[in-house]
């Protein structure tokens, strides 16, 4: 999904205190239902420096095994012929139709989804009232977790989406390689589930199958350096593509201490979305296709699109999920 939205409460006397903290809450005491995991807030910032390459830290993806004869030896289901997934619907209600092409529409289909990025690169669906449509993207970070924007886990006016959402990593049209999984605990934090911030706006999935296995994953990295004008690739499913995957490529246009800004085509059902680069084999911190953001937004009040940047803070909370 990709929204727009003027502003959000934030937390700011508890910011800079719960910036360091970056342990998950208990779901008993945080109150929230099972299947569900929250960690602190961590929208206090950190000073952008110019940091040289070495400071840079994060990890490699993998390049995954191919298509399986089998999706089910790693605990997804098939996906029967014929099945139906009907046309993007809004999480929120308020960005149906609402599209952030920035000058001409320039995407790309991606088109055969076994080889990677493309497998590691997952439909999110939502099923209401017993239809099933496109609701967002998410991009494999480990055997079993997908990462994705905060409200496509949760919404700020209906809680958390448990027991509505279903996964299909590398699917392509009506054709689904990979097969489908769910969700065996839903992810975010307290930035976005409490303040409903912005800069929060990212959360995750852990599956109830290990398909990253065989699609792979992406690496990830952070850095307190500016990243203008290092590339930016996104690649998902738009909502208006019938569940087809397509991607755009641009750079990074401005950066914040916690959300980068990037001109990159997008529609709705592209929100989740990895903002990555791709950087050289043997690189420091990250070689291959690294994340450097969620992406979350529709164009702002500067022109861009956006997503919650990639922090320390927010890397260690991640590799802790999986």
């Amino acid at each position: 999904m990709n929204i727009q939205r003027s502003s959000r409460r934030v937390g700011v006397a508890l910011a800079s205190a719960l910036l360091a903290t970056i342990g998950l809450v208990s779901t008993a005491s945080a109150g929230t239902p099972k299947g569900v995991e929250l960690a602190a807030s961590d929208t206090g910032g950190v000073t952008l420096s110019a940091a040289p390459s070495h400071r840079l830290r994060g990890v490699s993806g993998y390049e995954g095994a191919g298509a399986p004869s089998d999706v089910t030896a790693y605990g997804a289901q098939r996906v029967p012929s014929g099945h139906r997934i009907t046309g993007y619907s809004s999480p929120t209600g308020d960005d149906l139709g609402v599209q952030s092409i920035i000058g001409a529409d320039n995407r790309v289909r991606v088109n055969p989804t076994t080889s990677f990025p493309a497998s590691a690169t997952v439909l999110i669906t939502r099923t209401v009232s017993g239809v099933e449509r496109l609701h967002c993207t998410g991009w494999m970070f480990g055997a079993s977790l997908v990462l994705t924007a905060g409200h496509c886990v949760y919404n700020q006016s209906t809680g958390w989406y448990t027991g509505q959402l279903k996964f299909y990593p590398g699917a392509n049209g009506t054709t689904y390689p990979y097969g489908s999984c769910t969700a065996a605990t839903l992810r975010s934090n307290t930035g976005w589930t409490t303040d409903g911030n912005p800069d929060a706006d990212y959360g995750g999935a852990s599956l109830n199958c290990s398909i990253g296995n065989t699609t792979g994953w992406y690496g990830a990295y952070w850095t307190t350096a500016s990243l203008n004008g290092t590339s930016t690739t996104i690649q998902g499913y738009p909502g208006d593509k019938a569940q087809q995957q397509w991607t755009h490529t641009d750079q990074v246009r401005e950066s914040g201490s916690l959300r980068l800004y990037y001109d990159n085509d997008t529609v709705g059902g592209n929100s989740g979305s990895s903002v990555h680069t791709v950087r050289a084999s043997g690189s420091t911190g990250c070689a291959g296709h690294c994340s450097l953001a969620f992406h979350a937004y529709g164009v702002g009040s500067n022109g861009h699109n956006s997503g919650p940047r990639i922090t320390e803070s927010r890397f260690n909370l991640v590799i802790g999920w999986r």
